[in-house]
């Protein structure tokens, strides 16, 4: 029993997938545009269409199977997913003139999903379009504080639209509201295990790599070393090469850990360092040459540079080895939320890029693009790779090691050329001194209807007891330097 995650471009299909295997129930996210053929063909039993970036009229609004909607299992639109369908049965989406961004109180009626609850809901909103006018044959199904539709349904058609996000944890009840599609709605019976996981990972390396070699690229955390142990369980020791690259950026002691953590699997470990040739390098970013690394201050660029650097020092690496490069497969432990976030079009490719992550730059699509990579973990989210880690015997102090980025502190350590201070600085630097002091009564360079205005958000948020508990303990200050922010589905 599998269902279909339709990726509208929403930086929260990540997590749609992850509550959905929390409830025992196999999914695959799938682009958006993917033909109702594949869909029927595949058997999903549900289809799950998620939130998106774009406009559900706007002429850049992400392209779909016309006969979507009428496959005939049971379909959850989650905000763009719920505006397309009311769209395109008729009724009418349209953009406010204000944002519905945060935890709000919704209204709701009888309907399937909410089965099981009653009173006020607490869920989270990101959206700037609402539907205005209701399509034929749907029926509203829950009301925001502002008076906007949040949920419509139309049982005949079994189709279901939330315009908020139920799998995330600011929804109180967003879980439940997700058991009742799948379970109560859907007819699903929840037999997804870590094992069937495992199972998946073991067959996709023993079907990529067959008899040939495998290089694969561990970095000291969980998600590499689990990829690693995965390899060794899957093909025999003399297929497999580990290899570690000292960028120069890592943790104190970080390859001696990661010889330490390898040691357990058997595998042959080789440590290329190469801190110099890290900062010295660059590399090519839509047609232009960037800085050397350590004169490059965008975050974007700084990702890139150390990404394609990866791929060319284990190009290297290979070489010294004996090895064709052409004859070995490149493994990595790459998870679903890093292609999601670097709009990898395996996953998605209409997300807005939040970040390219090292293991998704356009030297990996190349070489993904050629078969030479394997990545068993793609699948996969953190909390299920550490939960596998565990099952394949890694030391607990790695699994549940802090994750840090394979890019290391030239991604931890902000860089600017000089002060980012927009309009809003003072402003904000000023609400920040409202929730560091909140018992105190004045707060300069703030209206008494902004301190309002916070006051009650952090009331609905159900703060304020910690807020007075810690009340001028700390202090809190925006620094003006500008870095990657997501609002809704895009990168601010």
């Amino acid at each position: 029993e599998t269902i279909a995650i339709l990726d509208a471009g929403s930086q929260y299909t990540k997590v749609i997938d992850r509550k959905v295997r929390e409830l025992n129930v196999s999914s695959e996210i799938l682009p958006f545009e993917t033909p109702l053929s594949t869909l029927l063909a595949n058997k999903y039993k549900a289809i799950v269409i998620s939130g998106g970036p774009q406009s559900v009229y706007a002429s850049d609004a992400p392209k779909h199977d016309k006969d979507l909607f009428t496959i005939g299992v049971p379909i959850l639109g989650i905000c763009y997913g719920m505006q397309l369908m009311n769209y395109i049965y008729g009724g009418k989406v349209e953009k406010k003139e204000h944002r519905e961004d945060g935890v709000d109180s919704l209204t709701i009626s009888p309907s399937s999903l909410f089965e099981g609850l009653s009173g006020p809901q607490r869920v989270l909103l990101t959206h700037g379009d609402s539907i205005t006018t209701l399509a034929p044959d749907f029926v509203v199904s829950a009301i925001s504080s502002g008076n906007i539709i949040s949920a419509i349904e139309c049982q005949e058609r079994k189709l279901y639209g939330l315009q908020f996000h139920p799998e995330v944890d600011l929804t109180a009840n967003g879980k439940h509201i997700l058991r009742n599609f799948l379970y109560n709605i859907a007819g699903l019976r929840g037999g997804y295990t870590l094992e069937d996981r495992e199972e998946r990972a073991i067959h996709h390396i023993r079907q990529v790599v067959g008899a040939k070699k495998v290089l694969v690229l561990v970095s000291g955390g969980v998600d590499s070393a689990v990829c690693a142990a995965l390899l060794s369980k899957a093909l025999g020791p003399e297929q497999i090469y580990a290899l570690h690259i000292d960028n120069g950026f890592m943790r104190k002691q970080e390859s001696e850990r990661v010889e330490v953590a390898l040691a357990v699997l058997g595998l042959r470990l080789h440590v290329c360092r190469a801190g110099d040739l890290f900062a010295a390098a660059q590399t090519t970013v839509r047609g232009t040459l960037t800085p050397p690394l350590h004169q490059a201050i965008n975050p974007e660029e700084k990702r890139k540079i150390i990404g394609d650097t990866f791929m060319k020092v284990a190009d290297m690496e290979i070489a010294k080895l004996g090895l064709k490069a052409e004859d070995v497969f490149l493994a990595q432990g790459t998870l679903r939320p890093d292609l999601i976030e670097s709009s990898s079009k395996t996953v998605s490719g209409i997300a807005a890029v939040i970040k390219t992550h090292h293991n998704d730059t356009d030297l990996v699509r190349a070489l993904r693009d050629l078969g030479r990579v394997v990545e068993p973990l793609s699948e996969l989210h953190k909390d299920e790779v550490r939960e596998l880690g565990k099952t394949l015997g890694l030391p607990e102090g790695l699994v549940w090691r802090q994750p840090f980025p394979g890019p290391g502190l030239a991604i931890r350590i902000l860089c600017t050329a000089s002060p980012y201070m927009d309009a809003s600085f003072t402003k904000t630097n000023a609400t920040l001194r409202l929730l560091a002091n909140w018992k105190m009564d004045d707060h300069p360079g703030l209206e008494d209807g902004v301190v309002q205005g916070v006051r009650q958000l952090v009331q609905t948020m159900g703060l304020q007891d910690q807020l007075s508990t810690y009340s001028g303990h700390f202090s809190a200050t925006l620094v003006p330097i500008q870095t990657v922010g997501v609002q809704g589905d895009g990168r601010t």
